[in-house]
């Protein structure tokens, strides 16, 4: 926290901290001014009037367009030039500290929601991301890191945040405060070319596609439960119907009660995908809420913002986990797209014409690579190059 000795009610607004406490209180931020107040008894005056002024001029739970900030600009100033004429502590304050409090305030409050019109958490903040490397990584809440060298690693939390392998290594030692409400997140970094299986605390399964990181607390502490998926994830949810389950994406939440589905959210995908198995699931995007029905495929297009649903065979979305690409009239090139970050190989495709090849079959992905494009070229006319790590499909002459 930083020191707000002896500042005047502006300076306080200027303090995220300061606003997130108003905005939105926690046991920490109310710990930390409770403290503070207790420390500078003579500052109660200044902060009373400092959270005033933010609950009296800031818009509930929406970010400002121009309009509103301008409005906020006219708002700021009639404020202050009001509780000067009533309050003699605030009688220095100039259009100078009214400019000043605007471009701190709204200029905080549009990047606090702008950050939160999906996500309530700031997620890439909470846990730096990564370089990316060849070793499954598990960052721990004191931000020390494990790896595992292994293809595949199952790891599994007990209720009190207890730690395990699948060869029984205990990973997280020391178990989380029962009687803390601070919830310690944990992130789990999954490179091309492998894959994690975790048991959340709740006893939520979650299967985490090659490419992919989740970042989840060790205990749910909440009313509600939540995590955030960057990749692909398969998730199979423990019922609460006390504390519903959400998962965040940079550009969607979905909210659930008890349901298994399959989550595609790779950065440089253009579509997010959503397929549920069972259960029932709501996606919101923006201000748009969409309920989805088993055998349903959600897909998100980033670009346009608009969704749409289908009915699938879920089958050919959820089978990876047990190392099986089903595809039905799959295109050539979405199944080199998967086949790349499973194997973590390039595969190139330069010949247009590939944009017009489907497959339908089955693949073994527990075989080697390089079998899996045997058993694609003798099913398409096509033949492959192998140097090093990049791979290039070839049209086959007839």
């Amino acid at each position: 926290m930083k020191d707000s000795q002896e500042k005047p009610s502006t300076d306080f607004i200027h303090q995220s901290e300061f606003v997130e406490w108003v905005l939105r209180p926690t046991d920490e931020l109310n710990q930390y001014w409770e403290n503070y107040i207790a420390e500078k008894p003579l500052e109660i005056g200044r902060i009373k009037l400092a959270k005033q002024l933010i609950i009296d001029i800031v818009p509930k739970e929406k970010p400002l367009d121009e309009v509103e900030v301008n409005i906020l600009w006219s708002k700021i100033n009639e404020s202050v030039k009001f509780r000067e004429r009533k309050i003699i502590s605030i009688r220095r304050w100039s259009v100078a500290a009214s400019i000043l409090l605007v471009i701190g305030l709204s200029g905080w409050f549009l990047s606090v929601h702008k950050s939160t019109d999906i996500n309530e958490i700031n997620y890439h903040s909470v846990v730096g991301k990564p370089k990316p490397g060849k070793d499954i990584m598990l960052i721990l809440a004191d931000q020390s890191k494990e790896t595992f060298s292994t293809k595949e690693v199952d790891l599994k939390y007990s209720k009190d945040g207890l730690l395990t392998t699948n060869s029984g290594k205990q990973v997280q030692k020391e178990s989380v405060e029962q009687n803390s409400t601070i919830e310690k997140m944990n992130q789990l970094v999954v490179p091309f070319g492998k894959k994690s299986k975790i048991e959340l605390a709740d006893g939520t399964k979650l299967w985490l596609n090659s490419g992919s990181r989740a970042i989840y607390p060790v205990v749910f502490k909440k009313d509600k439960r939540e995590i955030f998926i960057e990749g692909e994830g398969m998730l199979e949810v423990a019922h609460d119907a006390s504390r519903p389950f959400y998962v965040v994406t940079d550009q969607m939440k979905i909210r659930v009660l008890g349901t298994k589905f399959d989550l595609s959210a790779y950065k440089e995908d253009a579509t997010i995908s959503v397929v549920l198995v069972e259960g029932s699931v709501e996606a919101t995007s923006g201000n748009e809420k969409m309920i989805l029905k088993p055998n349903q495929l959600l897909s998100y297009h980033k670009s346009t913002h608009e969704p749409t649903i289908s009915h699938v065979n879920v089958m050919e979305y959820v089978s990876w986990i047990d190392g099986w690409m089903l595809c039905e009239k799959e295109k050539l090139t979405s199944i080199c797209t998967k086949l790349s970050r499973y194997y973590d190989v390039r595969i190139d495709v330069f010949d247009p014409k590939f944009n017009d090849m489907t497959l339908t079959g089955k693949l073994d992905l527990k075989s080697n690579c390089e079998d899996v494009l045997k058993v694609i070229c003798s099913t398409a006319p096509i033949n492959y190059t192998i140097s090093e790590n990049q791979i290039t499909l070839i049209i086959r002459e007839k």
